[in-house]
């Protein structure tokens, strides 16, 4: 039997959305936007999505929460990226005023944090997730996520204060 193109496949219906393009209109931008702020690299995002998108494609009807399943894979994907590109984020901007901190300081700012702490820090305050709900996505214990956001919220202070 052969097998049909992905394009002859019709999208299973997910609970939450009326099927995986609905999903895919509704999550592809913001899951873009967290991506960015965990790898810092708008191309990598977008590379990181798609993939995160085939994966959730791949187990549409099997998921029970498929949005949570999306995000996860983001973040993890990222993680992989960020660990490919290892420290190629260190890029510093003189800012024309040093009192004000603009978007671009900030992301250099993350970008300077190792990338688990950045991942805390993006998904807590971009993210808006709980420490449990992070601890779940990171596959961390809840008192690391407590201590690696206290230790990422300080070098972020110092990193600003420079």
């Amino acid at each position: 039997m052969t097998p049909l193109p992905l394009a002859a496949v019709p999208a299973p219906e997910g609970p939450g959305y009326g099927g995986f393009d609905e999903m895919f209109a509704a999550e592809r931008v913001p899951m873009t936007r967290l991506a960015y702020l965990l790898v810092g690299s708008e191309a990598v995002a977008e590379e990181v999505v798609q993939d995160a998108f085939a994966q959730v494609y791949e187990r549409w009807e099997r998921l029970d929460r498929p949005g949570g399943y999306l995000r996860t894979c983001v973040v993890h994907g990222a993680r992989r990226a960020g660990k490919r590109r290892s420290r190629e984020l260190r890029v510093v901007h003189e800012s024309p005023e040093p009192a004000a901190l603009d978007a671009r300081e900030l992301l250099d700012a993350l970008a300077r944090l190792r990338p688990a702490w950045r991942a805390v820090v993006v998904l807590r305050f971009y993210g808006d997730m709980t420490q449990d709900e992070i601890a779940d996505v990171l596959d961390m214990r809840v008192g690391t996520v407590k201590s690696t956001l206290h230790r990422a919220l300080g070098q972020l202070r110092e990193e600003i204060a420079r």
